[in-house]
């Protein structure tokens, strides 16, 4: 803000955004959608706070990333959630031996990350997520990714893919390289760049095996049958418990038929510092981020306390909203708009009680502009029908189909209503 200029912005900060009736209802509506669904595979909703300790989050994100903030009362320093699986990791420290596992935990909100505007990411994201603790199983991995699948075709979308990696299966690989080294193959396989790799590949002392092996990691990517060929790349116990868990994980998906959306990735190694097994993302079409994502990460209870196995996953809202197509999904256009130009206030409250016992949605308009005004007010809300009181008539109109009726008192249209 200008100080000169006493002018508040009316615009929010960058990276950050308003969303108006229309887009809060489908945000609203398609976490509860989420929510319901993971409801029936037993995960309960539980409520974090908004901020939390500094450490909880920099298990998660880097410090630049955060938005701190210090407690004035105890100097503790504190930030804004950046994630919320954390905070569920320290909630599940704190219930760990008083409640019984697993703990099967939802939760819905924003996250705020500290990223420079420039670069185009938003700084507020709204998710919906699901965290499964306790069991270590490849099969809770495949429950994670299985009920992401389900939660998509609720949502009536068709056209996605999830793709499936293991982090075990590149630091199997990498495992016997000097750190230095091992950091420079991290970056140029986050980054996809084989050409990169190759040339760096190229002026080390690694033998043969090993150089090839690592060249192909960005292409370990496609169907199952990648699997076949990384078992031959797979060389000491680690890589090889990495691939039989993502055998584990494809093999529980297809009981339930479901394979046909899954792609497996063991080029993907994003996370190395936070999971510690399976991860997964979904994408769809011209879609430049991922719908959802997550994995497991077996060492983050731990750092609260008492160690206990993990794993979960976070929709990102803003993106699935802009991508699915919700009109079966139960989006509710609003019933009625009562537009009185008379005096008669009496009336016009006894017809919306009226509507709102029968079950209707119905509102006043209280603005004094003309009927193509109350229309055009409809149309930006969603609302389907008028109740145009005039005083010398009264009409129900929708002024979608423009089916249209007149009465001339309101017991005469209740009754007409009771009927219809």
């Amino acid at each position: 803000m200008n100080r000169k200029n006493p002018i508040i912005p009316s615009q929010p900060p960058q990276g950050t955004r308003d969303f108006l009736p229309g887009e809060t209802e489908l945000i609203n509506e398609t976490a509860d959608i989420l929510l319901e669904e993971f409801s029936k595979w037993g995960y309960s909703k539980v409520i974090t706070p908004s901020i939390d300790f500094l450490d909880v989050f920099l298990m998660s994100s880097e410090s630049a990333e955060l938005f701190k903030a210090a407690d004035t009362s105890t100097g503790e320093m504190l930030s804004f959630r950046s994630d919320f699986t954390p905070q569920i990791g320290r909630l599940s420290s704190a219930l760990k031996n008083s409640i019984v596992l697993p703990y099967k935990f939802s939760y819905s909100g924003p996250v705020l990350r500290n990223f420079d505007p420039v670069l185009g990411k938003p700084r507020e994201i709204w998710q919906v997520g699901a965290e499964l603790v306790g069991p270590e199983s490849p099969e809770s991995d495949a429950e994670l990714i299985i009920m992401g699948i389900e939660s998509l075709k609720r949502l009536n979308i068709k056209d996605f893919s999830v793709d499936i990696g293991n982090v075990e299966f590149f630091r199997g690989i990498v495992s016997d390289i000097e750190a230095p080294y091992k950091k420079r193959i991290e970056e140029f396989i986050l980054r996809k760049d084989s050409s990169g790799l190759h040339d760096f590949l190229g002026g080390i002392s690694l033998p043969s095996g090993k150089k090839e092996a690592i060249s192909e990691l960005p292409f370990i990517f496609g169907e199952k049958s990648v699997i076949k060929k990384a078992w031959k790349m797979a060389c000491n116990e680690a890589s090889k418990n990495a691939l039989e868990n993502l055998e584990r994980v494809v093999s529980y998906i297809k009981s339930y038929k479901l394979e046909k959306y899954i792609t497996i990735d063991l080029g993907e190694i994003r996370g190395l510092n936070y999971y510690t097994g399976t991860i997964f993302e979904c994408f769809a079409p011209n879609v430049g981020y991922e719908i959802f994502g997550g994995g497991r990460y077996n060492n983050l209870i731990g750092r609260f306390g008492e160690n206990c196995a993990g794993a979960g996953f976070a929709v990102n809202l803003d993106i699935l909203c802009k991508y699915a197509d919700f009109t079966a999904c139960g989006y509710k256009e609003k019933d009625y708009l009562v537009f009185n130009k008379t005096m008669d206030k009496k009336s016009e409250a006894g017809l919306i009680v009226f509507l709102r016992k029968k079950g209707f949605t119905a509102e006043s308009n209280f603005m004094d502009y003309a009927y193509r005004d109350a229309v055009k007010y409809m149309k930006e809300n969603n609302i389907k029908n008028i109740i145009y009181m005039n005083g010398k008539k009264i009409l129900l109109k929708n002024i979608y189909t423009g089916k249209e009726k007149n009465f001339k008192t309101v017991s005469v249209l209740k009754k007409y209503l009771e009927n219809n």
